[in-house]
């Protein structure tokens, strides 16, 4: 059974239990990323503190500056305060982490790397963050446009029958 693509940092990091697995939930969460274009929907995506992984397996510590730093960049793209959990010390990399093997790619690495990252201990090109805020409302359920609708539709019929009421001069009150 397939589980579906994790919503948040915090469902990245229950998953997690190695490195590797580590990886594939983040991507899967970038790619969650894409589909949101609202600031809320964003924000919340980062707002839960995860659990931290340094416990859980050797490159926990690793991972859990990883998301410290997605949720720092993400906050900082969208226009938000980052979450209060992120600037904690213990989501910091013990010593430096490059992508980029060789000195050149450590160069490039440490001239190329967001804020969030350098802040982190954590050094590489530029991640892939898929953010596209989208003008206008935010999507809204079924469910919510049916009682809108419903709504509105109460709203029509008592204008109506306030409006027969006024042209035939009754007075007296009808019925819903």
């Amino acid at each position: 059974m397939m589980q579906p693509r994790p919503n948040s940092l915090a469902e990245v990091a229950a998953r997690a239990e190695s490195l590797e697995r580590f990886g594939r939930e983040l991507a899967d969460w970038l790619h969650t990323l894409r589909a949101l274009g609202s600031r809320p929907a964003l924000a919340a995506a980062i707002a839960d503190a995860p659990v931290l992984l340094v416990g859980r397996f050797p490159e926990g510590s690793l991972a859990d500056a990883t998301l410290a730093a997605y949720a720092d960049l993400l906050a900082g793209r969208i226009g938000i305060a980052p979450p209060a959990w992120c600037l904690e010390p213990e989501r910091i990399a013990p010593e430096p982490w490059f992508a980029n093997a060789g000195p050149r790619g450590r160069l490039l690495a440490l001239r190329d790397s967001p804020p969030a990252f350098k802040r982190r201990n954590l050094f590489s090109s530029a991640p892939d963050l898929p953010v596209c805020l989208r003008a206008g409302r935010p999507a809204v359920s079924a469910e919510q446009r049916r009682g809108k609708n419903a709504e509105r539709q109460r709203r029509f019929q008592q204008r109506r029958r306030e409006l027969v009421r006024s042209l035939t001069g009754s007075t007296s009150a009808s019925s819903p």
